[in-house]
């Protein structure tokens, strides 16, 4: 039955089910965090610009990652959208970094600015990850 309409159906169903459990959790007023207006920036002239993404829908649970390059007049020109199987999104998110990386090599070019979204994960490539737990 894979591919056919019962799947996507029961996939439309479970989403329309996640979507009302979410509105009628009760979630906490104050979480410490504060609202900031976040958008596309240019990069500087000669510069092109990654924007990638990484998510799981559970932790683990299945996972894709995606990722766009765009020059500095913010014009498309590559990319990229692989589904990479089971994981936590930090780690989806890690592959979506490493998949830009490999567009943009491949793509030959030298002057590149990334943004990623998750913050974990811009520390794990400031600092790096410690394999000793």
């Amino acid at each position: 039955m894979k591919g056919k309409c019962g799947d996507r159906v029961k996939f439309v169903r479970d989403q329309a089910k996640e979507i009302i459990l979410a509105h009628g959790a009760r979630c906490p007023r104050n979480t410490g965090r504060t609202e900031r207006l976040i958008r596309w920036t240019r990069p500087e002239n000669g510069w092109v610009k990654l924007n990638t993404d990484g998510v799981s829908r559970g932790n683990p649970g299945a996972a894709a990652a995606g990722g766009v390059l765009r020059d500095e007049m913010g014009s498309w020109c590559r990319g990229f959208s692989p589904n990479i199987g089971t994981c936590m999104t930090p780690l989806a998110e890690l592959w979506g970094v490493y998949y830009s990386l490999l567009m943009a090599w491949e793509s030959k070019v030298q002057r590149v600015e990334m943004e990623i979204d998750l913050e974990i994960v811009v520390k794990f490539l400031k600092i790096g990850i410690s394999d000793k737990g």
